[in-house]
């Protein structure tokens, strides 16, 4: 027997959204768009304001129906602190709050992407630690590396190897590593926890650890875990030639 499945849904919060179709066409269009990593846009038709009217760059000279071009907006809205495991809490403090919404404001209106809870609270953190992006987020992992292997931090061992020894390992790779650059990594402090936990970044770390000849037997998990997103505090044994 064939039955066609329906989505019920008895109570449709739109979200400021102002959509054409059914009820259950509406509730579709807006999961669809959940996930989106870009900010899309929809056509919404409305009637024109006495603004649109007296506005000079505007087509209109008259209360018609118009359509007007808007923003998806599905992301959360950090009136409260977004944890780990998708609960809320209230923010601590007011300064806080204000840092989640900054950085909301900024990834949507300045950079035209998602403002997910994992990167609104990465660049927050980031903010309150004091430390700046600069460049890309690869360049960013680099240096988070070098200053790591070249202070000693553990995980890495207090044993640096030489400027050279290093820049041979990177040459004529993807990864761009100068005397420079060590020079300018041992200079400035480490400063834990501020390199973004993607996919990309956690295969470039992999890809350091293996052309500077470290060896383990789990593929870089643990030693990557440190280094990215749990701090620097759980032992992890490491060879290198």
């Amino acid at each position: 027997m064939k039955t066609n499945t329906k989505i019920i849904y008895p109570l449709l919060a739109k979200v400021g959204h102002r959509l054409d179709g059914s009820r259950d066409e509406q509730a579709r269009t807006l999961l669809e768009h959940c996930h989106d990593t870009e900010i899309k846009t929809y056509d919404q038709i409305r009637l024109s304001t006495i603004l649109d009217v007296l506005d000079d760059d505007s087509d209109t000279n008259d209360i018609v129906m118009m359509t007007e071009e808007k923003k998806y907006g599905l992301d959360y809205d950090f009136k409260r602190e977004v944890l780990s495991d998708g609960s809320t809490r209230p923010f601590k403090t007011m300064d806080e709050f204000k840092a989640h919404r900054a950085v909301m404001n900024t990834l949507r209106k300045k950079k035209g992407i998602r403002a997910t809870p994992e990167l609104v609270n990465y660049y927050a953190n980031r903010s309150k630690q004091n430390v700046r992006n600069r460049g890309s987020s690869q360049a960013d992992c680099v240096r988070h590396f070098c200053r790591a292997l070249i202070q000693g931090v553990h995980p890495f061992n207090s044993d640096v190897p030489k400027y050279d020894h290093i820049v041979n390992r990177f040459a004529y790779t993807k990864v761009t590593v100068t005397v420079n650059s060590l020079k300018n990594a041992k200079r400035v402090p480490f400063v834990s926890n501020v390199i973004f936990n993607s996919t990309s970044n956690r295969a470039l770390i992999r890809y350091m650890l293996k052309r500077m000849h470290y060896e383990s037997d789990n593929n870089f998990k643990d030693w990557i875990d440190l280094l990215v997103n749990r701090g620097l505090s759980n032992p992890v044994t490491m060879f290198m030639d």
